[in-house]
């Protein structure tokens, strides 16, 4: 069984033929960010893969994104008859479960959606994914994550803000609670680094003003946040287990209200 940065490893080198055409969004492209910025910090550990898709992605004479991940050692099962959507999956050397999902624009979370041009491939839309898509940069992946990507590779991955934006927007659309915290720990990460969290709030500002109508739902949930005790609780657990901050849970909890405070400040349009 593989390691999760082995499956990561050959998920890129396997989507390699739609590179131009699919973003990277989960918590790896958070990873990546950071190592990207400080080779020195310590990545947070994730497994699951996220990439976002146009609603049309002809394969003309390419194998199709659901046998590339049959190639790169996925199971594929269909959820439901009534959905069509897959499941995406394989297990990982510590026997957790490594989950594979594709997403695509709907402006209600979990609606079915099939991508034109992939034959039988229907997968769960979310809002948001359109700006991912973009608002989409280039980063190099290469033997630092694992041997496999040696020569280095380029993927997509959103733009810094772009990334910010989703992962507010994604938390506000979650239904388990560790999901939701998750989304907020890494937007946390994100916003609290010197360096990338100062070119994120410069650019949230403009990509606000292109995007208002999900800016203002961005906010909305943050400003939710700051009084949701549930969920402050399991994003300062969260960061704790991760051994991300150090010091009591009370004085992370004022940490992460003064962040997503003064994010909020400074964003405001």
């Amino acid at each position: 069984m593989a390691s999760a940065a082995e499956v990561f490893a050959r998920t890129v080198l396997a989507f390699q033929p739609y590179a131009d055409e699919i973003v990277f969004i989960g918590g790896w492209v958070h990873a990546l960010y950071l190592a990207e910025a400080n080779a020195s910090d310590r990545p947070v550990r994730t497994e699951d893969i996220d990439v976002t898709l146009p609603s049309t992605l002809l394969a003309a004479d390419r194998p199709t994104l659901l046998e590339l991940a049959s190639a790169a050692r996925y199971e594929v099962q269909e959820i439901g008859t009534e959905s069509g959507v897959f499941e995406i999956f394989q297990q990982g050397a510590d026997g957790a479960v490594i989950e594979l999902d594709l997403l695509t624009e709907s402006p209600d979370p979990l609606t079915p959606v099939e991508i034109e041009g992939q034959q039988g491939l229907t997968v769960h839309g979310y809002p948001g994914q359109q700006i991912l898509l973009e608002n989409a940069r280039w980063i190099s992946v290469g033997p630092e994550i694992h041997p496999l990507l040696a020569p280095a590779c380029r993927i997509r991955v959103p733009s810094i803000a772009a990334y910010m934006l989703g992962k507010g927007l994604s938390s506000s659309t979650r239904t388990r609670i560790s999901k939701k915290a998750k989304d907020l720990v890494y937007l946390f990460e994100i916003a609290r680094h010197p360096a990338l969290g100062a070119n994120a709030t410069r650019e949230l500002r403009a990509l606000g003003a292109r995007y208002p109508s999900a800016f203002a739902a961005w906010r909305r949930h943050l400003e939710t946040t700051l009084t949701d005790v549930r969920l402050l609780d399991e994003v300062v657990e969260q960061l704790l287990l991760g051994f991300r901050v150090i010091g009591s849970g009370e004085q992370v909890r004022a940490t992460v209200v003064a962040r997503i405070r003064r994010l909020l400040g400074e964003t405001a349009i």
